[in-house]
């Protein structure tokens, strides 16, 4: 009898355990990106390891971080004054003073030399608070001018625990921004938040509208150079290019198909401009519209079937949808009489594009046309929006503040932040994910 109360003893202490960690685990920290949400997570991100032999750069790699988790609007970074400890190891913290401060997770960190002249060495691990755990850790070796990229890749890393989805932050922004020479533009590359910027074509020509092929070798874009605004493609690891248009006619760059096989643009023949694509590997152009209306920004679907693109052909500039076979276009907006600059969301599900009701502002709508939603609300001049790899946020170029200036919201239109500004404004073209280490 005791040997059997001892085994019934046993097992119903077992089956506790088990529900207590099941009772954690359904309790885990998580945050659904959809919903958002009025109340913000608290994080903190206190002082580097190692900091104080280079505070200045310590404090650059924090601000990183913190400006990462701000602006998605999902995350509130915890006064560093309230903070109950400096961490002496990355990976233990004093977690019922971090509780009692209201600090959900903390992201502490240590810097470092590593082997190699200029190299530096940074350790991040993301603490749970109330599950008193290390729930990711990552360590990051590389040349000291490259620190802010390896922040960022870590700020991914704590979005993707927290939301299950891929970060925005280590990526890259394409744009055009004023060139040396008066008069002429540059193709930019730049990260998303406008540093680490470096000129891909800066010829003292007027460029614009450079679309990046998907593996990031391949960059289209109109050039004046001749005397008339033609497309060029250029091999970005050859240096080699090739003119895809020729004529006085404006011919316009609009959006890569997503194996990189097909280049979607516009190009005026005869006095109107018409829908293209281009075939990188045949190297024909093949025409997707005919009509008397003038046709312009492609946006190519993620499933590479389907274009969005702009037309007058009803009275007014209105988004519609072909194919690649260029079938009968489908008119998409019906609301307002100025709706241009279509961008497809790589989640497939979701159009933005310009449009004008009382102001120019950033719009959305489904794929079928329904849906139709202002997620903007600042007025300006918006220069277009363009996506996040991840489809989550969008980005754009406006004069609401009374210069031009780029601004970053998640997708519905909540948390609307002000990007900084490093230079001149420049006017965002694409958005895509780092291609090169």
């Amino acid at each position: 009898m005791p040997r059997r109360l001892l085994y019934a003893g046993s097992f119903i202490g077992l089956l506790m355990i088990g529900w207590c960690a099941y009772a954690l685990a359904q309790t885990r920290l998580q945050i659904d990106i959809e919903k958002g949400g009025s109340t913000l997570l608290p994080l903190a991100v206190p002082q580097l390891i190692g900091e104080m032999a280079d505070p200045t750069l310590g404090q650059q790699i924090r601000g990183v971080l913190r400006q990462d988790m701000e602006l998605t609007g999902l995350f509130r970074i915890v006064d560093q004054a309230t903070y109950p400890e400096v961490p002496q190891a990355v990976e233990q913290l004093q977690y019922p003073r971090w509780a009692a401060s209201g600090v959900a997770g903390v992201i502490a960190g240590s810097l470092g030399n590593a082997t190699g002249s200029g190299q530096i060495l940074l350790q991040f691990a993301l603490h749970d608070v109330a599950e008193q755990r290390v729930r990711i850790s990552n360590n990051y070796t590389g040349p000291q001018i490259r620190h802010r990229e390896m922040a960022h890749r870590f700020s991914d890393a704590v979005f993707r625990e927290f939301t299950g989805e891929a970060g925005p932050f280590d990526t890259q922004v394409l744009c055009v921004s004023p060139g040396r020479s008066k008069g002429s533009k540059d193709i930019v590359l730049m990260d998303y938040d406008g540093y680490g910027a470096r000129p891909l074509v800066a010829d003292g020509a007027w460029n614009l509208a450079p679309v990046l092929s998907p593996n990031g070798t391949l960059l289209a874009y109109t050039s004046h150079r001749s005397g008339s605004p033609n497309i060029y493609l250029r091999n970005l690891l050859t240096g080699a290019e090739e003119r895809l248009t020729s004529g006085s006619g404006l011919a316009m760059a609009g959006s890569w198909s997503p194996d990189g096989h097909y280049l979607a643009l516009s190009h005026t023949i005869d006095g109107n401009s018409e829908i293209f694509l281009y075939d990188t590997q045949s190297k024909k152009m093949k025409r997707l519209t005919d009509d008397w209306g003038i046709d312009v920004s492609p946006s190519f679907a993620p499933d590479g079937q389907r274009i969005a693109f702009v037309s007058d052909r009803s009275g007014s500039p209105q988004l519609y949808v072909t194919d690649t076979q260029g079938s009968a276009p489908t008119r998409l907006t019906y609301e307002g009489r100025y709706n241009t600059a279509p961008a497809w969301s790589p989640r497939g599900d979701t159009i933005a594009f310009v449009g004008r009701a009382s102001s120019l502002d950033v719009y959305t709508i489904r794929a079928d046309g329904s849906g139709q939603q202002r997620i903007s609300n600042g007025g300006g001049n918006p220069d277009g929006a363009i996506w996040a790899p991840n489809g989550r946020f969008v980005m754009y170029t406006s004069t609401q503040g009374g210069s031009w200036q780029r601004y970053m919201m998640r997708e519905d239109g909540q948390a609307n932040h002000l990007l900084p500004a490093s230079g001149p404004a420049c006017l965002t073209s694409q958005w895509v994910a780092r291609t090169a280490r």
